[in-house]
């Protein structure tokens, strides 16, 4: 009976053995080993040998692989070959759409929600006022009697007054919030290309006419428009169209006199009654006293 066990322990130790020992004694030269490709690959890199590769959609610059995207992501990032990752509060192929985060089926208010471009705001129901949150809206019973417009604060010397979001500022009756028309002052952030647009609690800049929307130098801005090329001017089919920064202008081609808008043929009647006007003028002047 002892011997029967004792080879039943031989047995298991044996089995082990197969298991523990591969580890062990084999050498690592014998192990397989990692592709040095799948270790070493990165986004957008479709081989390394012989020489570096980018994928389709794929551009090398200074040896790193970057995506090519068709058309700029306005509100995002090129993360991939024509894909775009979208900034929260937009979204869209090339991320030039707003997300309405007021129209969400979970809503990210308590009470009153209002969308603004890329993100939104939140307001309060009168006798209510805004947490540290953003979104939740306290109960403050001491303010209630204010019948404030979006919200009130109480100070440290216990005085109670009404508050208006950024943007907006308290009207005479200290209750109710007005819009505060950011396009007035120097407080907007628009350039010298663009136009700032006044909107409720905030603004927008668009662009000036004879420019578009547009890259420049890897950055959304407003370019200038050349109407000469698409054919937008109003040139007469006797002048040329110059391009100018912002507008253009039109000149009468040779043999033609007008503004560019009108042109009509030079004649030598009309040069004979210029002359004739001249010596005219001239002789009124030299008219003895």
């Amino acid at each position: 009976m002892m011997q029967f066990k004792s080879r039943i322990y031989q047995h298991f130790f044996i089995i082990g053995l197969l298991f523990v020992v591969p580890d062990i004694a084999i050498p690592n030269r014998l192990k397989t080993k990692t592709d040095p490709l799948t270790e070493q690959r990165k986004p957008g890199v479709c081989a390394l040998e012989p020489s570096m590769s980018c994928c389709y959609g794929w551009k090398n610059v200074n040896g790193v692989c970057q995506p090519i995207c068709k058309k700029p992501c306005e509100n995002g990032f090129c993360v991939g070959a024509d894909r775009c990752s979208c900034m929260k509060g937009y979204k869209g192929k090339n991320c030039n759409k707003d997300v309405n985060e007021c129209g969400l089926p979970m809503r990210p208010c308590s009470h009153s929600c209002m969308n603004t471009i890329g993100s939104y705001r939140c307001f309060c129901n009168p006798g209510y006022t805004l947490d540290t949150d953003g979104k939740s809206c306290i109960k403050k019973l001491n303010c209630t009697s204010l019948y404030c417009q979006f919200g009130c604060q109480i100070d440290r010397d216990g005085e109670m007054d009404c508050l208006c979001p950024l943007g907006l500022y308290l009207a005479a009756d200290s209750r109710t919030c007005k819009d505060t028309n950011e396009c007035d002052g120097p407080s907007h952030t628009c350039t010298e290309r663009q136009s700032c647009r006044n909107t409720f609690g905030s603004f927008i800049c668009v662009c000036k006419d004879g420019y578009v929307l547009g890259t420049l130098q890897d950055a959304v801005t407003c370019r200038d428009k050349d109407e000469c090329l698409t054919g937008n001017h109003r040139c007469s089919h006797q002048a040329s169209c110059v391009n100018t920064e912002g507008s253009y202008t039109c000149q009468c081609d040779k043999g033609y006199t007008g503004d560019g808008f009108r042109c009509w043929k030079r004649s030598n009647r009309q040069q004979s009654w210029a002359a004739m006007y001249f010596q005219y003028k001239r002789s009124k002047q030299m008219r003895p006293v």
